[in-house]
């Protein structure tokens, strides 16, 4: 197994894995391009994109993370908005590997934590995160999205 950034040859097997990751967790799997991969991933410099290479230089996982700022602990940290193993190749390390090359990459530019989320039913992300010494705290997450986005940044200022 490799750790390494991602770059523009891996968009296209990126973004198999993501939309594996999305079909898994009951997301859409039709609105990601090769395109969006490339430019919004890879190309982003605020987007952490790390992939995991199997030992026949096929792409195994990938994280996602951008940087965040945590109020009442006074630090920078990371937001990882994806971790994904597919399934052939988990409980063999790749998702540690994959989060501690983050941590690394954030780490450098000044973040002391990550911040991890999994949906309510996903114990097994639960029990890795844990794992990983992380303190589980009860969020519910919201997202506005598409028109009610749309709208809401269309709305004067006051």
């Amino acid at each position: 197994m490799r750790i390494r950034d991602a770059g523009t040859r891996d968009a296209e097997a990126l973004l198999a894995l993501m939309r594996e990751l999305n079909q898994d967790q009951g997301d859409p799997t039709e609105l990601l391009t090769e395109a969006h991969v490339a430019r919004d991933v890879i190309a982003d410099q605020g987007t952490i994109a790390v992939v995991a290479e199997g030992d026949d230089g096929s792409l195994i996982g990938y994280v996602t993370a951008h940087a965040t700022y945590e109020s009442g602990h006074a630090e920078r940290g990371l937001y990882v908005a994806d971790l994904y193993v597919a399934p052939a190749h988990r409980r063999r390390g790749v998702a540690r590997a994959l989060l501690a090359a983050a941590a690394r990459r954030g780490h450098a530019i000044g973040a002391r934590h990550l911040w991890l989320t999994a949906k309510q039913g996903n114990a097994v992300a639960h029990a890795f995160y844990r794992r990983l010494g992380s303190k589980g705290e009860a969020v519910m997450a919201f997202a506005v999205v598409q028109q009610d986005f749309l709208n809401l940044a269309a709305e004067p200022p006051p």
